[in-house]
């Protein structure tokens, strides 16, 4: 993710922060403080492993604090939302850390912006507010009779272009009353998994 020509094009400075590292450092992805021009994100990044385990979760879970906290974006690039420790062999411990997190983010007081090389899954996708694809499929936006998309959606035709892309839809979202971001994600987050079932 870091060594990619989108994220060098997109990010201008990023400071990358640990968890409390009580068990291991959360290296499954890439995570701290990013910023794309003058505006300040805060930045979550998928890692080679694709899986999060517990400490990763801890980790972003302070960072969603720190999201909060400073009233900063959130940014996952790549990162899978439902994405391990849900499994009856993981322990409670660590399938509640996760779940935690995965709650958390549902309700952060800020707006969440996916970046995916193409449109993911329909749970990771539901958590962000909006999201820029890096590659299109022709399926990727073609909702299924009677589903709605909640999700903003802006497909990116060059590296160059991530970055404003990203801007315009922080600067949309900035104008959408965070009430109404928090139950849009619950909705298509329900709808998501209702249709899963």
């Amino acid at each position: 993710m870091i060594d990619s020509k989108q994220f060098q094009h997109t990010i201008r400075r990023f400071i990358e922060l640990y968890g409390d590292r009580t068990e291991a450092i959360g290296d499954e992805i890439h995570a701290g403080l990013a910023w794309i021009e003058e505006t300040k994100f805060v930045l979550i990044g998928g890692g080679e492993a694709g899986v999060l385990q517990a400490p990763s979760w801890r980790r972003v879970s302070r960072l969603f604090g720190l999201a909060q906290q400073l009233r900063r974006p959130v940014l996952l690039w790549e990162v899978p939302f439902r994405a391990g420790l849900t499994g009856s062999t993981s322990p409670l411990r660590d399938r509640s850390t996760a779940q935690n997190s995965q709650l958390h983010l549902l309700k952060l007081p800020v707006p969440i912006i996916g970046v995916f090389d193409r449109l993911p899954l329909k749970p990771d996708f539901a958590v962000v507010d909006a999201a820029v694809l890096l590659q299109q499929q022709e399926a990727d936006l073609q909702p299924s009779r009677g589903e709605n998309l909640l999700t903003l959606v802006k497909v990116v035709n060059s590296p160059f272009h991530l970055k404003s892309d990203i801007l315009e839809l922080l600067s949309h979202l900035s104008t959408v009353p965070v009430e109404t971001l928090v139950r849009q994600r619950l909705e298509g987050l329900h709808q998501a998994v209702g249709k899963g079932r």
